[in-house]
């Protein structure tokens, strides 16, 4: 078997990465075409992230057929390597020798511990979907489920888990009605909303007209709410609309919120309708520019399946602590939920404060996802 590495943009390397991912994810609906544009944006010359991260990439063939690739990523003087971008084909000796290489790599580089699926950094694409759970949504981390007896033969652990969870409808909007008593309890604080205006939090929609200054905020947001993560890794402003420009085309504008408290943005809801099965039916088609514009107006009136996909908070202007931002906007939320066929809470972790925004009994597991690391010393 030949090892081929690769540590600049290279466009027929990345080709050959690309073409065999192809082949590994062909039956998995959430897997999309991709061209050399996509990976050009993280690894060219030009990228933004190139002056933050070092990267080598990983090709495992035999007789000229790929039998393995990933590309090991790390933030310039951390520790920590993200492995990512990986394929492999059920082949314990070719799944060693790509994991033995990348692991010589990252020993070289000074590197501790390498943690695994991460595309980059978290904002792109991490963690892995275990056997088993409900039916795909957009932007869920499926792979063929041989993956994880690989990682596991190839000496990686699992070093964390997240579940998607689904709010039994009626449940749900029940718990909002009698005004969901125990999680409608006040906590002590020495505020009192009713009393006090100087702390009475305000709620809007993002505004799409005005997509790049709200995409600062929710950048700002983002940043600031998930910096306790174990996986979080600061990204700039440019390194950020890259990853989620292509938003704004799936977003309805009446399902994502931002929290302020006297004008400073503080907490935000960000949930959009599941555009999976509408992107699907026009998989590998070139599309006309009225067929664009009716795939917008779908994306739209999309009343499919509600995913309720990153929710968080910072302090106030004075510090102050801004509790229940999702409760806050619960009375949108329940009035989408009546409308949408199924929702789900994505990605959450077993003592995430938003899982405590649902009563337990309105809560269904769906599906569950691992992270993968490997010690390096």
């Amino acid at each position: 078997m030949l090892v081929e590495t690769c540590s600049s943009w290279d466009e027929s390397f990345f080709q050959r990465m690309i073409d065999f991912k192809m082949i590994t994810h062909k039956d998995i609906i959430t897997t999309f075409p991709e061209s050399l544009i996509d990976y050009e944006k993280f690894f060219s010359d030009k990228s933004p992230f190139k002056d933050d991260y070092d990267w080598q990439a990983f090709i495992v063939s035999e007789d000229s057929i790929v039998l393995s690739k990933a590309i090991l990523c790390w933030r310039k003087n951390e520790s920590v390597g993200n492995l990512g971008y990986l394929d492999w084909v059920n082949n314990e000796e070719a799944a060693k020798l790509l994991t033995h290489s990348v692991c010589a790599e990252g020993k070289k580089r000074g590197l501790k511990k390498i943690k695994t699926p991460i595309d980059l950094n978290l904002y792109v694409k991490y963690r892995i979907k275990l056997p088993g759970g409900g039916a795909p949504f957009w932007g869920e981390p499926i792979y063929p489920d041989y993956y994880h007896d690989l990682f596991i033969r190839c000496g990686f652990s699992e070093i964390a888990r997240w579940d998607t969870y689904e709010i039994k409808k009626w449940d749900g909007i029940r718990d909002y009605l009698f005004k969901r008593k125990k999680l409608g309890k006040k906590t002590q604080s020495v505020h009192t909303k009713s009393l006090d205006k100087n702390f009475r939090t305000s709620i809007r929609c993002v505004e799409m007209n005005r997509w790049d200054e709200e995409l600062k905020i929710i950048h700002q947001l983002f940043n600031e709410a998930y910096q306790s993560m174990p996986e979080w890794e600061p990204i700039s402003f440019s390194q950020f609309k890259i990853i989620y420009d292509d938003f704004k085309y799936i977003i309805n504008p009446l399902y994502s919120y931002i929290v302020e408290l006297r004008g400073k943005p503080v907490g935000f809801s960000i949930n959009f309708a599941d555009p999976l099965l509408i992107l699907d039916k026009v998989r590998n088609k070139n599309l006309t520019k009225m067929d664009k514009a009716l795939l917008l107006v779908k994306l739209r009136f999309n009343l499919s399946t509600l995913l309720i996909a990153h929710v968080g908070k910072i302090p106030g202007p004075g510090g102050e602590e801004v509790k229940g931002v999702q409760i806050q906007v619960s009375k949108r939320i329940q009035f989408i939920v009546s409308l949408m066929k199924k929702t789900l809470v994505t990605f959450q972790v077993k003592n995430s404060p938003s899982r405590r925004s649902f009563e337990e009994r309105s809560q269904k597991a769906f599906s569950q996802y691992v992270l993968y690391g490997i010690d390096l010393e």
